[in-house]
């Protein structure tokens, strides 16, 4: 009979057996590539996204791989030639992409976000019809909040402004720091995040109606099994003590269920400007 000593070891031997050959088998996966819309500087979102991505990793057990584009019409030029599996964007609701046929799996937890036009916080300017003529800045022509809503509010104003192109959301708000333009248009969430990292007070003269968080999107090749594990990692995050640190660094409540009905509303507005 088999001694409880040589039992206990011959059992540790075949965990460590069993945890190496899975450690074999994740490293020989092709890693999937996952975008990130540039909302700031590769840098920078490089620093939210690569812990989240190591999480998911760790936990569904499928590889990801952080990849961004250095612009805007990089990354959706990346996207639009499917370069990616998963995304973290709202650009694939343009038309451009319909074909490609993108699927959400999950969004950006916590409240909504809105579109807000900000000014200086000793700006004269206190309504929308003030900035006619006026430079205004803007992350992208691809940009949702940050462009295709401000721009839909402005032609209901009956204004014409001088359209700025920033590059990316914290690009736009540097414009308006620095007094280059009188207004900058972003993302509500990223207005606060920008003027507590900076220590600069700003003025909101528009606020839109609002609109659901971004999404991870993934690309029809990916297979159904591996798309579930992925998602049920994002989600995981919210609620695993594990994932805490690593969504308090990236100033994240976690991921959210969606699907793309959630998303009408985005694709409404994109319509609206042609888009």
């Amino acid at each position: 009979m088999m001694t409880s000593r040589r039992f206990a070891v011959l059992i540790g031997s075949l965990l460590l057996l069993a945890a190496s050959t899975g450690r074999v088998a994740l490293a020989q996966q092709a890693p999937l590539l996952f975008g990130v819309l540039n909302q700031q500087s590769p840098a920078l979102t490089a620093e939210r996204w690569n812990p989240i991505l190591h999480y998911v990793t760790s936990t569904s057990g499928v590889p990801l791989r952080f990849r961004m584009g250095a612009t805007v019409n990089e990354t959706n030029a990346m996207m639009g030639r499917g370069e990616f599996d998963l995304i973290f964007t709202n650009h694939n609701f343009q038309t451009a992409y319909d074909v490609i046929g993108y699927r959400v799996i999950a969004r950006w937890g916590g409240d909504s976000i809105r579109s807000v036009v900000a000014v200086a916080q000793d700006s004269p300017i206190t309504r929308l019809e003030q900035l006619a003529r006026k430079k205004v800045a803007f992350p992208s022509r691809d940009a949702f909040v940050g462009y295709a809503v401000p721009v839909v509010a402005l032609k209901k104003a009956g204004v014409q402004v001088e359209e700025v192109f920033a590059g990316n959301q914290e690009g736009a708000m540097a414009q308006l720091k620095a007094r280059r333009v009188e207004a900058a248009a972003v993302n509500s969430r990223f207005l606060a995040q920008y003027s507590e990292r900076e220590g600069v007070h700003f003025r909101t003269i528009f606020t839109s109606e609002p609109f659901p968080e971004l999404a991870v999107v993934v690309h029809p090749r990916v297979a159904p099994p591996v798309v579930d594990k992925v998602r049920q990692a994002l989600l995981a995050m919210k609620t695993d003590p594990v994932a805490g640190p690593v969504l308090e660094q990236a100033k994240s409540p976690g991921f959210e269920p969606a699907t793309d009905r959630d998303y009408d509303g985005v694709r409404r507005v994109y319509r609206l400007i042609g888009q």
